[in-house]
């Protein structure tokens, strides 16, 4: 029988922990390991901000895991891993008698699982004994120690998370976000779990308290302390706050909060707007916000994260407005994990689907929503350009991101977007949402895999989708797509035509557009085959074909036609940056954004005056400010057909001059001696005026113009796939 919740009058058996080496001889060493599973969290700390110290007791309902044959009235042990720099203080029992414990180093690779955040302190296994097994019983872990971390060593230029925070209590502010900052049972590899939460803990002066639950006065009496509870069963308790004003509304049933510093005030109702527009889109989608409460609070360090009930965003991301309010893949896909990740778990035993619904949901179809189709086929196309860059062994299958040797974010991400795409159009936009309207209605609170989200799409569907799932889940790649041949026959107003797809054939079908004089004609055919001849019935007589001119279907393109980007450039394999005669100390952390990307042995720096000719003809090249006035250099960019040029006075771009101080330009070219590598120069006519180096990976257009460090122009150099009908 569970233990239910901590009562005065129950009997307790009390210990006191002394950490032991392994080598002790108490026979506590050898006891065998009872797998347990956590089914409710009662947790209350006390936090100094100034000392970095905090005080806590965990509460822990655990049942014994089933399937788990243990010797009868014999010891066991349950291990329980904490912050390194935690320590144990007191351990007490309800439902089972304690024997004793100890502690022993971690093994890493036998920390719970199910995230993709970098465990940068990794925890200490520490291992209760009890007498004899139970079924249920109860655990109360007294703790305390000092948490802190450098908030600037895990950034990254270009990357928005900070992967490597995890637990940290400061003047600068709270983030208790896992890194075992409460005892948590250990989990087998690849297993979870989720529970029923409370928190409660004292109110640190000058700061406001967020947790992942809504607020929950009754637990706490008196103004000193406050208190948060669990709408649903949850992966874990996470803590955050900081130095911040408080601005609060209603919009419907829903209790929206805001936690900005003083200055960011002027931000305030773009954010409550933006989060009222992305409740209307989103709701009818995909069912009513899980929650009663939904808060935006600023972060610390530069990073933004989405838990239960509320969205971490950075400084910056705020402070940008209207551009980070609207623009799609910031607040609507934090706000869209309230549903797919934070409410709907990651079963952390398959690989994470949730990042790659949300990418679809906001940093895609938030374009649909806006009835932007221009920007809808821009990101689609980018996310086949992507994959067509990545090195052929980062390309793992899209269901293993989260697990050991799994995919990278790209893949998560882009591939995830495209792959739901596909699925959506497969199988219907109508069955698709009602499929995502179905998850909220029957897995909230429940950990959820890749199985799920088929099971779901086919009860919506009627359709089989195993095949769709083991191609584009469970299978790496995607097809490499040309037309070898077109012609047309007048006497069967037709064209015939081969569909090439070098290696693995996939399964597709492939949208053609058909341009005659009087206009296009769409068809999509079908194909399984790495060559397969088609014949399509046509109303006109076409002049030209073009495969999938919209990119419906995920795939790769060739090296010549990968659109360049920024990422072009730091794709390669060797690498040259050349920055202007008398130092490049103004642009420095934008060379050493780019040049990160390579090995020691794959760079090299030069200063304009001294480049020698392989250093550009050979190698992917990164021109930065007055170089690019080099006459070497210029000649060089000349002769590649670089689509800006530069003079005394400014740079020159389709025909259109700038010269105003705060005018800048980062333009990047198809490198014509290396398929698939790019040439990019960062140009400003001040230093006032050069891009962010931050920002700089992550814009994914060929040519960007800035005006005081604002964006105002994006170009991309697209190659078409058209093919010439014979026989018209």
């Amino acid at each position: 029988m569970l233990v239910g919740i901590f009562r005065p009058q129950s009997k307790f058996s009390l210990l006191c922990l002394a950490v032991l080496p392994l080598a002790v001889g108490t026979g506590c060493a050898v006891a065998p390991r009872m797998g347990v599973t956590p089914q409710r969290y009662r947790l209350d700390v006390d936090l100094n901000a100034k000392t970095h110290t905090i005080i806590g007791r965990a509460t822990i309902d655990l049942v014994r895991t089933a399937d788990d044959p243990l010797p009868p009235n014999a010891p066991v042990a349950v291990d329980l891993l904490l912050h390194p720099d935690l320590k144990i203080t007191g351990v007490r029992a309800a439902g089972a008698k304690l024997r004793s414990s100890l502690s022993v180093r971690p093994n890493q690779r036998e920390t719970n699982q199910g995230s993709v955040k970098k465990d940068a302190n990794p925890p200490r296994r520490h291992q209760v004994l009890l007498s004899a097994p139970a079924d249920a019983f109860t655990l109360i872990v007294d703790y305390k120690g000092k948490l802190f971390q450098d908030a600037s060593a895990g950034e990254v230029a270009g990357q928005i998370h900070n992967l490597e925070m995890n637990a940290h209590l400061g003047v600068d502010g709270v983030y208790l976000a896992g890194g075992y900052w409460y005892p948590e049972p250990a989990l087998p590899m690849n297993t979870g779990f989720a529970a029923d939460f409370t928190l409660t803990s004292n109110r640190i002066p000058g700061f406001r308290l967020v947790a992942s639950g809504e607020t929950a006065p009754d637990l706490v009496t008196g103004d000193d302390r406050v208190a948060w509870r669990s709408p649903f069963p949850l992966q874990g308790m996470v803590l955050v706050g900081g130095a911040h004003e408080v601005h609060e509304e209603q919009y419907g049933d829903t209790t929206i909060r805001l936690h900005l510093k003083p200055e960011q005030v002027k931000h305030a109702e773009g954010l409550f707007a933006a989060t009222r527009r992305n409740l209307d889109h989103y709701e009818p989608l995909i069912g009513d916000y899980p929650a009663s409460e939904y808060t935006i609070v600023d972060n610390f360090f530069s990073s933004g994260f989405a838990f239960p009930t509320f969205t971490l965003l950075s400084s910056a991301v705020i402070n940008m407005g209207e551009r980070s309010q609207t623009a799609h893949g910031y607040l609507d896909h934090e706000m869209l994990h309230s549903w797919w990740g934070n409410s709907i778990h990651v079963d952390p035993g398959d690989g994470n689907w949730c990042e790659a619904l949300a990418s679809y949901g906001a940093n895609y179809y938030g374009h649909v929503l806006d009835g932007n189709e221009d920007e809808a086929r821009r990101k689609r196309r980018n996310f086949s350009h992507f994959l067509s860059r990545i090195k052929p062994e980062d390309d793992q299958p899209l269901g293993t991101y989260g697990q050991d040797g799994g995919c990278g974010r790209k893949i998560a991400y882009d591939k995830g977007a495209a792959v739901f795409h596909m699925l959506a159009t497969k199988i219907g936009q109508d069955s698709f949402w009602a499929a995502m309207r179905r998850l909220t209605t029957e897995r909230v609170g429940t950990l959820s895999s890749w199985e799920t989200i088929r099971e779901t799409c086919e009860k919506e569907s009627g359709e089989d989708l195993s095949p769709f799932f083991e191609q584009w889940i469970r299978g790496a790649g995607a097809p490499l797509l040309s037309i070898e041949k077109a012609t047309y026959s007048s006497a069967n107003q037709s064209v015939t035509l081969t569909i090439v797809q070098p290696g693995t054939a996939f399964a597709l079908d492939i949208p053609l557009r058909f341009r005659h004089v009087s206009g296009s004609e769409d068809v999509t055919v079908s194909i399984d085959q790495g060559s397969q001849e088609v014949t399509v019935p046509v109303h006109g007589i076409p002049q030209s074909v073009e495969l999938d001119p919209d990119y419906h279907v995920f795939r790769k393109v060739p090296n010549e036609k990968i659109i360049p980007t920024t990422a072009t450039t730091r794709s390669g394999t060797v690498f040259t940056s050349v920055v202007p005669d008398g130092g490049g100390d103004a642009y420095e952390g934008i060379r050493k954004v780019f040049a990160r990307s390579f090995e020691d042995g794959e760079r090299m720096e030069r200063v304009a005056g001294e480049v020698e000719g392989e250093a550009l003809s050979e190698r992917c090249a990164l021109i930065l400010g007055d170089a690019a006035r080099d006459p070497y250099i210029s000649a060089f960019l000349s002769a590649v057909e670089f689509p800006v040029s530069f003079d005394a006075n400014g740079f020159t771009f389709d025909g259109e001059d700038f010269m105003d101080p705060g005018d800048a330009i980062l333009a990047t070219a198809a490198h014509p001696g290396l398929p698939g590598g790019g040439i990019t120069v960062v140009f400003a006519n001040s230093v006032e005026a050069i891009p962010s180096a931050f920002a700089v990976p992550m814009y994914d257009r060929s040519v960007v113009i800035f005006k005081n460090k604002r964006a105002v122009l994006r170009e991309d150099l697209e190659h078409r796939g058209v093919v010439i009908v014979e026989g018209s």
